[in-house]
């Protein structure tokens, strides 16, 4: 089987994967902070567009320049998930911040394995190009749930 990493996929040089993937821990900080300040269902909409499309670019676009430039923008953009999915979940459960807070936890860990072993299936049954594929496919159902959710939001209410 072919290999997977950025050195394989993207033909990056093995010196150079730690700084980029300091580079990626950077723009995460950083789309954490973007992203805090700002509408949930509005940044969860921008988010998982913009990560769809990433995936998808991920899965088309050769070489180290498209391939660290894709890693930078995922980090950045996928640093804003965590903190607005967090302030949408307590705003929706404002008398139960823990909870929702615990709830928020088990599903990205639940998301995370379901990720892997769907990716992992995707990339053993079809191609390696099939992961990103189906990810960009996922995101863009997570874009359409996130404005579905957002137009049927009353005016004042929470969340």
């Amino acid at each position: 089987m072919e290999g997977l990493g950025l050195q394989d996929v993207s033909g990056i040089d093995a010196g150079h994967v730690s700084t980029l993937l300091l580079g990626y821990g950077v723009a995460g900080v950083a789309g954490n902070f973007l992203a805090g300040a700002r509408d949930a269902y509005r940044t969860l909409l921008v988010v998982s567009s913009s990560l769809a499309v990433i995936l998808a670019l991920i899965a088309v676009l050769p070489g180290p320049v498209a391939g660290t430039v894709l890693l930078l923008a995922w980090g950045l953009v996928y640093g804003g998930v965590s903190v607005s999915v967090q302030g949408w979940m307590i705003k929706a459960a404002p008398e139960a911040p823990e909870a929702a807070s615990s709830l928020m936890v088990a599903m990205f860990n639940f998301a995370i394995a379901a990720g892997a072993l769907g990716g992992g299936l995707a990339v053993d049954g079809i191609s390696a190009p099939a992961a990103p594929l189906g990810g960009a496919a996922l995101m863009l159902a997570a874009a359409g749930t996130v404005w579905a959710t957002a137009i049927r939001r009353k005016p004042g209410t929470p969340g």
